[in-house]
């Protein structure tokens, strides 16, 4: 009689004498590292823009979540509303309707303090730059600025050394305003 030993499989688990605790899946649970502080020095954040051409992807519920897990890990994080519906601000608590300033009034005057716009979350170290259904009209009004495309990086630029990383949560149809994130403004 023959007997196949059968080679060892390759994700075998470890052998413990505690049980593996499950997630809500029923797998069992990651065993994830504790991330590191942020670096001591200056700070000069990490731009990132969430964009895709369709709605309803989810890019305002990773802005929302992503920040709020990197402020968990002790970063400091700038949320930018970029869509004229306010979707982020309402997300965060923000009702769009009743703003006296938004990312609109920073991106055509160059007298807006942007301290002055940035709003503080409910969750110490996570602040919001609103927007609202202004915003629709500045790729109209910026039609004539020359180098428009670099208008959200004057804007960001003033406050980059604050923060760790800027989450730029864009409108759909990113790909085609001129007013939008452009590859030398994300990183």
């Amino acid at each position: 009689m023959n007997v196949v030993n059968d080679p060892p499989a390759l994700f075998e688990p470890a052998l413990t004498s505690e049980p593996e605790a499950l997630g809500p899946t029923g797998r069992p649970l990651p065993n994830l590292p504790e991330p590191p502080p942020p670096a001591p020095g200056p700070k000069r954040a990490t731009i990132i823009a969430l964009c895709n051409q369709k709605g309803g992807v989810g890019k305002t519920t990773t802005a929302i979540n992503l920040g709020a897990a990197l402020v968990e890990t002790g970063r400091k994080v700038l949320l930018v509303d970029f869509d004229p519906q306010g979707s982020l601000s309402v997300g965060l608590g923000v009702n769009p309707h009743t703003l006296d300033t938004s990312i609109y009034n920073l991106l055509l005057s160059k007298t807006t303090d942007i301290h002055d716009v940035i709003t503080p979350t409910v969750v110490p170290g996570l602040d919001l730059l609103p927007s609202n259904i202004d915003l629709s009209a500045a790729e109209v009004q910026l039609v004539s600025e020359v180098a428009r495309e670099q208008t959200l990086r004057r804007v960001l630029v003033k406050v980059r050394h604050d923060y760790d990383l800027i989450l730029i949560d864009c409108a759909p149809r990113w790909g085609c305003s001129r007013s939008t994130p452009s590859p030398q403004l994300t990183e």
